[in-house]
């Protein structure tokens, strides 16, 4: 085995298939699969399975793909320190963004750095689910909330405040609810994805309030959510990189303003590795900024 098998197998578990994996290396299908039999054949394992739809790694694959990560790092890493220029950040990064935050805030941190390092290549996994970073194969993720306990690294890069809301037309038709108990009477906006489900979380003098809320929209989107809220389907609680333009030119109104926001923290997710590749510390640092 040597190097081109490595990397010919990660770009199959990465891209789930024999023929984009083949499109992305530029070579030919039968090479690629070539090169993972070879590699299994060496090893005396199986280490994808293959059917007509995808290539799924079995666990001694995911092992392994875990391992050639580590291998293919830590060879970059170094020569990226025989290059004259140690400062020279170059590389892949493979990055799981929430759909709105991305579009509405990260965007222009992403081409810049681009644009700042020019021999840099994103890979951008667009999604408003929680992705599991290892098995996906990603580099770093960025996630909204509390995270569950891991051996995973953060790093904080902004806060988020939750804004409750509704169309003008909506509350002049339906009036404008002055208390959490009134949400009853009111048609809410769901957000599918939530970890709450159907309950709204509020605080109010430092006390938690969650209240169940119903309404005929789920959606596990929050620009659709905000465009049922501005065609006056009902009262919205939407993040504020999301509400915040429609809230300046009046389409949407807040109500119960009488409640704290709920602020939650926005942090960018990386593996713990001992050596960090030098692509990976700069996107993280350029995000923090």
């Amino acid at each position: 085995m040597d190097i081109v098998h490595l990397k010919t197998f990660v770009a199959v578990v990465e891209e789930k298939s024999f023929t984009a994996a083949a499109v992305r290396l530029g070579v030919a299908k039968s090479v690629c699969s070539r090169r993972v039999s070879e590699l299994e054949t060496d090893l005396s394992a199986l280490l994808v399975n293959r059917t007509t739809r995808s290539v799924v790694p079995t666990q001694s694959g995911l092992d392994y793909y875990q391992s050639c990560l580590d291998i293919l790092g830590q060879l970059e890493d170094a020569n990226q320190a025989a290059k004259s220029d140690a400062s020279v950040v170059a590389g892949r990064l493979k990055l799981s963004l929430p759909i709105d935050y991305c579009q509405c805030v990260l965007q222009p941190k992403l081409e810049s750095f681009v644009k700042t390092y020019p021999d840099t290549q994103l890979t951008l996994d667009l999604s408003d689910s929680f992705v599991d970073l290892v098995s996906g194969g990603f580099d770093a993720v960025v996630r909204i909330g509390k995270l569950a306990d891991s051996t995973l690294y953060t790093r904080k890069i902004g806060e988020m405040k939750l804004i409750c809301c509704a169309s003008p037309d909506y509350l002049a038709e339906n009036g404008t609810p002055k208390d959490v108990d009134d949400l009853a009477n009111h048609q809410c906006l769901l957000y599918s994805n939530s970890a709450t489900g159907s309950e709204w979380v509020f605080n109010k003098y430092g006390i938690e309030i969650r209240k169940r809320v119903h309404g005929r929209f789920s959606a596990n989107n929050g620009t659709h959510q905000k465009a049922l809220a501005l065609n006056g389907h009902g009262i919205v609680y939407l993040p504020d990189f999301i509400a915040h333009g429609a809230l300046e030119n009046g389409e949407l109104v807040q109500v119960l303003g009488n409640y704290d926001q709920i602020i939650s923290d926005i942090q960018v997710v990386f593996p713990e590795k001992k050596n960090m590749r030098a692509v990976l510390r700069a996107f993280i640092e350029h995000l923090a900024d």
